[in-house]
């Protein structure tokens, strides 16, 4: 194979896991739009729209990216890494559960999608540092990202014991 056809190749695969990052970001703003409408707390929908904010930014930087390297930016939605209850437990959960406690069961789902999406943005850095070149410029702007989404898990991890207090029965 030669060495164009191999960075050709190199080149797609990036661009398809720079869409996948974006198709990530693209949900979760969805989510997060529809959760600041259920949050009762106000500094957790403060926090929330905040990350809308940086997600839109982070969106922007991926949009870039694939577009320099010949792509064409996605406005696809992926699915989101959510907890799947049995149905019988769901039934459960929805009859017993109040909407404090769903709110915060939220919460927790808000903090595996947060981790989920750092990991994402670690494999991705990491799978740029080992291909090299040019995909290296990439790196800062995936390391800007995955700093928002660490920020945003670590804030819901510090404020869950403030949420527990105050949703809590």
């Amino acid at each position: 194979m030669s060495k164009i056809n191999l960075t050709q190749i190199m080149m797609q695969k990036f661009s398809l896991e720079l869409n996948s990052l974006l198709a990530m970001e693209n949900s979760g703003i969805e989510r997060l739009r529809s959760r600041i409408k259920e949050v009762s707390l106000p500094d957790a929908k403060q926090r929330m729209q905040q990350h809308i904010e940086e997600s839109m930014v982070h969106q922007k930087r991926l949009q870039q990216l694939v577009t320099s390297i010949g792509g064409t930016p996605t406005t696809e939605k992926l699915g989101l890494p959510l907890p799947s209850f049995p149905q019988p437990m769901l039934d459960m959960m929805n009859n017993t559960m109040t909407k404090q406690e769903w709110e915060l069961k939220k919460s927790e789902f808000d903090l595996i999608v947060e981790r989920a999406e750092v990991v994402s943005y670690l494999m991705a850095i990491q799978k740029c540092q080992m291909a090299g070149g040019q995909f290296l410029n990439a790196v800062e702007a995936l390391a800007l990202n995955m700093k928002d989404e660490a920020q945003m898990a670590d804030w819901i991890q510090k404020n869950s014991p403030a949420m527990l207090g105050k949703l809590w029965p």
